[in-house]
């Protein structure tokens, strides 16, 4: 049900695309992120901060697009909500001196301190990376291109790239019990 949840704001916007036109989807992008973080809110799942930053650029670019009636604005999200993720990442770890990952994913996943570094620092480039690759799609390709890039090439490349995360970690995971029989 969760990943039907988190997906379903996009797979919307693709619907509504194919049906309507770029405004109609983006108005109904709105509506779908807003009830995704209410019935998150519902089932008394947790609320990250991806979830907020994704809410409020996606409201405050839509409501420009809406309002501008100018695409280059939803456009633009992608690559904003990204760069916002790198640094929410990148802050957590200098100010912090912890990975955000790490906060997140740490009672799960027992991992060394270095590969909390090195995973949040593959991250900060994997986004930065889309950042830039969807600005110059935005730019220069059409705009039906950039929704196929948006809808599935966003998704395909997180997807992939969240099955080398999930290796890496497989390949440095530690045993807590063990670990701590060590220390005794």
């Amino acid at each position: 049900m969760l990943f039907v949840l988190e997906y379903l704001p996009i797979a919307l916007f693709f619907i509504f695309y194919l049906l309507g036109d770029i405004f109609v989807a983006t108005g109904v992008l709105m509506l779908g992120t807003v009830l995704q973080i209410l019935a998150l809110k519902f089932m008394r799942e947790v609320i990250t901060p991806r979830h907020w930053i994704i809410l409020w650029v996606v409201m405050i670019f839509g409501a420009i697009t809406l309002f501008l009636h100018d695409e280059w604005f939803i456009k633009l999200k992608v690559s904003v909500i990204y760069v916002a993720i790198a640094l929410f990442l990148l802050i957590g770890l200098w100010w912090r001196k912890r990975s955000p990952l790490q906060q997140f994913l740490g009672e799960e996943i027992n991992l060394p301190e270095f590969a909390w570094r090195r995973l949040t620092y593959a991250w900060v480039i994997f986004t930065l990376s889309l950042a830039a690759v969807n600005l110059y799609i935005a730019e220069f390709w059409s705009l039906d291109a950039w929704v196929n890039f948006k809808v599935f090439g966003l998704l395909g490349a997180t997807l992939v790239f969240t099955i080398f995360t999930g290796a890496y970690m497989f390949r440095h995971h530690t045993d807590r019990e063990k670990d701590a029989e060590e220390i005794e």
